[in-house]
Parts: C-alpha cells; structure tokens; sequence
C-alpha cells in the first residue's frame, strides 16, 4: 500500500473580538495600509454595533477601498448581495442564521 500523505489544512479563522479580528488582519497586510488603525478599529467597531457580524468585517477590510463609514458599507453590501446571487436568497437567510447562532453559541 501507499504511504498516507498529510494535507496541510488551515482552520478557519474564528474571531472572538474586534481587536483580535484585526491583529490578525493587520499582521497579514503587506504592504500596511496608510490609514491609522484606530480609524480602521472605529469603522469596524461601527459596522459590529450594527450588527455586521466578525467574519464579514474581515472580509469586507480586503475589499473596501477606504476606510471611511460610507465606503466600508457599501463593500460590506456588496458582499452580501454577492453571496445573495451565489446562494440564492433563501440561502444566505440560512447561512446567515447559521452563524448567529453560532455565535451565541446554540449548536443545532
């Protein structure tokens, strides 16, 4: 028989906070934005408190083009409304029940 070859996998990444989320965001940003972080933090930290969960403000900080709040928002929609198209509308409303209730920690 073959021997078994080991995959290297990565875990997903599972954010319990705003500033770890972007500890992590930071050190992997290469060249570092121009931006001050406390002006990421306090975009980001709006976004949350509006109910935008971790992982979509992760995603949205590659794809926003400044960190402004108007600027943050629309990458943050037009993020959702590709995941609509791609999952389909009932779709995402399950996936994003999914995650909240991951969250707060339901394991159905």
């Amino acid at each position: 028989m073959g021997e078994l070859i080991k995959l290297e996998t990565t875990p997903p990444k599972v954010f319990t906070d705003i500033n770890g989320m972007l500890n992590i965001w930071w050190k992997e940003q290469n060249p570092k934005p121009i931006t001050k972080p406390a002006r990421i933090r306090h975009v980001v930290s709006i976004a949350h408190n509006a109910g935008w969960s971790l992982e979509d403000c992760y995603e949205a900080l590659d794809v926003t083009w400044a960190f402004t709040e108007r600027a943050y928002e629309t990458a943050l929609r037009r993020m959702r409304e590709s995941r609509e198209r791609q999952h389909g509308n009932v779709g995402s409303q399950i996936i994003r029940l999914r995650n909240e209730r991951k969250e707060n920690g339901v394991n159905t």
